[in-house]
């Protein structure tokens, strides 16, 4: 009504009316008003959507304490990213209604929202791509933390297997005691390769997680394996040599236990006193012949025991050491014996025979 009355006085060359000039004035600008309101709605929610985007990407860069912590915010990250488009997509629709009544304003916040929606989707891409990075760096944690339970595992082992007391008591023992030891040094073989492969894994996980304590916890793994092993090894030749020299003595031990053991068996024999006076003394002058071979065999446990290589604290205490006095004890005191009675012999044979 009000164009068709500004027509009609247009074309009778007549001015409108203040009073409708006026009111025209106020409905234009209350109109421009109304643009300029939405046009800062829609500014104000393309900011937001704006600075939620670039939020989104600067936390994709944050690295995380540990993986379910990365997981939970990347993921919380990609809901955050998909809102955002879900968002421009509306805001798309309400510019595009809005273009209707204002085409100019429409093309600028049009421009705007498809600018928006290219950051969007890279910031997606962005999340995409993270969410990749996790699950193969999830792996590499679960690598990594299971060669560490396997290190630690047998940095345990190897402390406890050192730091006990050494049993000396028998070349069986020993040997129980060496193959433990070289089973400990077997299972170590691969544990630099471990150490080496986590190293790896620490540089690889630097992008996504906060590994900064990492190589510090691999050099204090490789320090500890080295050392344990360094000792595992010394104690493992100390073991070997130890064992070597307790089963030689074993054998010296058991051939003179052997021979004293024959003489007993001779001597206490219910034959022997059945015999003659002079059979009896032929028979025991014959054992002490035979005891000579003592000697050599006393000097043979000597010579091993002397040639031990064990704490001398140990040598005294070691069973079979007790053993070979045992019986150094009774050879000597069996041709003691022996000796007597052959004495005691010789005079009754003389005596009878006389």
């Amino acid at each position: 009504m009000t164009e068709l009355q500004q027509s009609k006085y247009q074309d009778l060359q007549s001015g409108l009316p203040s009073e409708i000039s006026m009111q025209l004035a106020e409905v234009a600008l209350t109109k421009l008003h109304g643009f300029l309101d939405v046009k800062e709605d829609f500014s104000s929610r393309l900011q937001d959507i704006e600075a939620k985007l670039k939020s989104i990407s600067d936390k994709l860069e944050d690295k995380a304490a540990d993986m379910k912590e990365a997981k939970e915010e990347t993921k919380a990250l990609c809901e955050e990213c998909e809102s955002c488009g879900c968002s421009l997509a509306e805001l798309g629709v309400a510019v595009q209604e809005f273009g209707e009544q204002n085409p100019l304003l429409c093309k600028q916040l049009g421009d705007a929202v498809a600018k928006l929606a290219e950051v969007q989707l890279h910031t997606a891409q962005q999340a995409h791509e993270r969410v990749n990075r996790l699950k193969k760096a999830e792996k590499q944690v679960e690598e990594y933390q299971s060669m560490k339970k396997f290190i630690l595992g047998w940095i345990e082992k190897a402390e406890a297997l050192i730091s006990g007391n050494i049993i000396w008591n028998s070349a069986s023992q020993l040997q129980e005691q060496i193959r433990a030891h070289q089973s400990l040094l077997r299972e170590c073989r691969g544990l630099h390769g471990d150490l080496e492969v986590m190293g790896e894994r620490e540089g690889q996980l630097a992008d996504v997680l906060k590994t900064e304590g990492w190589s510090q916890q691999v050099k204090h793994l490789s320090r500890c394996t080295e050392e344990l092993q360094q000792s595992a090894k010394t104690r493992l030749q100390s073991l070997q040599d130890a064992a070597k020299d307790v089963l030689r003595l074993e054998a010296e031990v058991k051939n003179l236990h052997a021979a004293v053991d024959q003489i007993q068996v001779t001597l206490a024999s219910p034959d022997l006193n059945k015999l003659s006076l002079r059979e009896q003394l032929t028979q025991r002058q014959h054992l002490l012949v035979e005891m000579e071979s003592f000697k050599q065999q006393v000097v043979a446990v000597q010579r091993c025991q002397s040639a031990l290589r064990l704490p001398e604290e140990v040598v005294a205490s070691l069973p079979i050491c007790r053993t070979a006095q045992t019986l150094q004890q009774e050879a000597s005191q069996l041709q003691h014996t022996t000796i007597q009675q052959c004495n005691i012999l010789q005079v009754t044979w003389e005596a009878s025979g006389s």
